[in-house]
């Protein structure tokens, strides 16, 4: 996806759960050997939980993969008192969101910093 390696992000995800497993829900989607994987994050002590991942492979947009993903974490924060959602969404999920009652309230510019070295 995005012509990217993310191996690295399964052994994230699995430190994360084993070390605060209250703190992170993660969600997988998988059909004909294309997976799409998505999170939620609680911040505990705070009315947010913030959404992560749920990249569709082009051949799998426009089937409700994505959307499910988000309607699944979206309801699991709202049982658990979460009453504010984060996402920072490319403009392809935007609709989805928009759909799904979310609101856009500002807008992020993208930076990388790589130390020298690296």
């Amino acid at each position: 996806m995005w012509g990217q390696g993310w191996s690295r992000l399964a052994d994230d995800l699995i430190g994360r759960v084993a070390s605060a497993p209250d703190e992170i829900s993660v969600h997988v989607a998988e059909a004909d050997g294309e997976v799409v994987s998505a999170r939620l994050a609680f911040r505990e002590g705070t009315e947010f939980a913030s959404l992560w991942g749920g990249s569709t492979p082009a051949e799998w947009r426009g089937r409700g993969i994505h959307r499910a993903l988000v309607a699944t974490r979206a309801a699991l924060a709202v049982a658990r008192g979460v009453t504010y959602l984060h996402v920072d969404a490319s403009d392809d999920s935007a609709p989805i969101l928009r759909r799904l009652g979310f609101e856009a309230v500002t807008t992020t510019t993208p930076y990388v910093w790589s130390p020298e070295g690296d």
